[in-house]
């Protein structure tokens, strides 16, 4: 099999459902709208997968080419012509070089594991998200989406067996165009694609011809078993970042037998229950900035991917997954740097925003605690007025998180005789008051962007005044309804009344709420 066949499953716009090749993403009057899997890591692993061959293979030269191809998708034969110039590098079944595989994983000096071993939260200790047994065949294309989705995310994986480029549990943020005629799967890619020029502004020295410097299966595997042998950007290819393969994996197609699939359910002629894997692959290291990533930088480890954690993404992830958050050292994705630096806004036009879809997994050490994704709106800011955003949102974000921690320390006081000694995770109270205030947290913040760009004096202190009331009547909503829950340890509502009258009181002189009327 060769992934630049048809094995996509596809909805187009009519709601039909179709299996498609990659290089029919941009097909006629009825276009493909969303990609179809049977897993979400799967989805977001797959969209990484089409942005990426794009980007390898048919990346516009400049600005301009960028722009023409927006507003008029390249027919299929010329997107396949493309792709067919690199065919050897997708084959998934090949006594030779295959996709993702290591060149010449050795029979004797590798382990056997069952196929359900390569899916990332089955990595580690134990399954968290499936039920163990229920996976033992799949077709060829769902074993290689999952070998792709676990070299692009792999985390520790015990002595010698690296994680990913990016670090295990990256996370990974794509730019979505807004509802309408050219919101296709082709303008989703398109969307997160990097000329030529921006592409090879990442190369650390000269750019080499050889595909293996982009595709690292297409040689023998650069292994990290002599010394710690590490990979820098300087030995590699840009692109090789969205190809990156720390683990030597090699799937083992030796089933004849047909059946159905433990992962989507379809028939298949032949399943993949198996494969050989070996430590010591592609130690990755040195500053490799993936497009794809936001990156926090640190002034003695340097740039550090940020990565999915406890509680989900939400607005108080906006700063530095959307905008530059100068304070704490936290930087968008190349890919959205480049939207808002390089006229793309005014490319796509209309009056609704596009949205920055957050996702990955939490991962400690070597478990996948959870998988996380969101949608975060992408407004258009004037460079002129990032920095007073940037200052705005700390303010609201601030003042946000001291009120959860007033709430928290309330509902403590109100349960509890001895809330200081109270036991358990609270962390819900957080989710339910960053959900809560969500809605509010947006509109606010484009209304302040609203007035700075339209008015000459611009006077912040309404909309920041709407965010403090906000804050109030939320926080206190929510306690009076946890409050009076079975946490209560003997119901008494005195201490419940004492609570309530506390938590108006830090509502009210919080310095970070009072900072919003400064």
């Amino acid at each position: 099999m060769n992934l630049l066949d048809r094995w996509i499953h596809v909805r187009r716009r009519s709601g039909n459902e179709k299996i498609i090749a990659p290089w029919q993403i941009a097909v006629g009057d009825d276009p493909a709208v969303a990609i179809l899997t049977p897993r979400a890591d799967f989805t977001g692993a797959l969209y990484q997968l089409l942005i990426g061959m794009v980007q390898t293979l048919f990346a516009p030269e400049d600005h301009t080419e960028w722009k023409a191809l927006w507003n008029h998708p390249p027919a299929p034969e010329i997107l396949k012509s493309a792709f067919e110039k690199r065919r050897d590098a997708f084959e998934i079944d090949s006594d030779g070089p295959a996709f993702m595989q290591d060149y010449d994983l050795p029979d004797g000096e590798s382990k056997e594991e069952e196929i359900a071993a390569l899916l990332i939260d089955a990595q580690g200790t134990g399954t968290h998200f499936f039920k163990e047994g229920t996976v033992r065949r799949v077709t060829p294309g769902w074993a290689a989406l999952a070998l792709f989705t676990l070299q692009i995310n792999a985390p520790t994986g015990g002595r010698g067996h690296r994680v990913s480029l990016r670090g295990g549990g990256p996370l990974t943020t794509l730019i979505l165009p807004p509802a309408g005629e050219r919101n296709t799967l082709w303008h989703q890619i398109w969307l997160n694609i990097l000329t030529q020029e921006q592409i090879e502004s990442l190369a650390d020295g000269p750019l080499s011809d050889d595909p293996a410097i982009i595709f690292p299966w297409l040689a023998p595997t650069r292994t990290s078993d002599n010394k710690g042998l590490e990979t820098h950007p300087r030995d590699g290819h840009p692109c090789q970042m969205y190809w990156s393969m720390p683990r030597r994996i090699r799937l083992l197609f030796n089933s004849d037998q047909p059946g159905r699939c433990d992962l989507s359910g379809e028939q298949c002629d032949h399943l993949v229950a198996r494969y050989r894997t070996r430590h010591s692959g592609i130690n990755y290291a040195g500053g490799w900035r993936h497009p794809l990533t936001p990156y926090s930088v640190d002034p003695k480890k340097g740039a550090l991917p940020i990565k999915a954690q406890p509680g989900g993404i939400g607005y108080r992830h906006w700063l530095g997954l959307i905008v530059a958050d100068e304070k704490n050292q936290k930087q968008p994705a190349k890919v959205i740097q480049v939207y808002q630096n390089d006229n793309r806004r005014r490319v796509i036009g209309g009056d609704v925003q596009p949205g920055v879809w957050a996702f990955g997994y939490d991962i400690d050490n070597m478990k996948a605690r959870c998988w996380y994704e969101a949608t975060l709106p992408l407004f258009d800011i004037p460079k002129a007025q990032r920095a007073e955003i940037q200052r705005t949102t700390v303010l609201m974000v601030d003042a946000a998180a001291e009120v959860v921690k007033s709430l928290r320390n309330a509902v403590k006081q109100a349960w509890f005789s001895r809330p200081k000694d109270a036991k358990g995770d609270f962390a819900f109270l957080d989710s339910a008051f960053w959900g809560a205030t969500e809605s509010d947290f947006y509109r606010l913040l484009g209304e302040s962007m609203n007035t700075l760009v339209q008015e000459q004096e611009p006077n912040l202190a309404p909309s920041l005044q709407k965010w403090r009331n906000s804050l109030r009547e939320h926080g206190l909503t929510l306690f009076d309804y946890y409050a009076l829950l079975d946490g209560n340890e003997d119901g008494d509502m005195r201490r419940v009344i004492k609570a309530r009258s506390q938590l108006e009181k830090w509502l009210h002189i919080g310095k970070a709420i009072k900072r919003l009327a400064a």
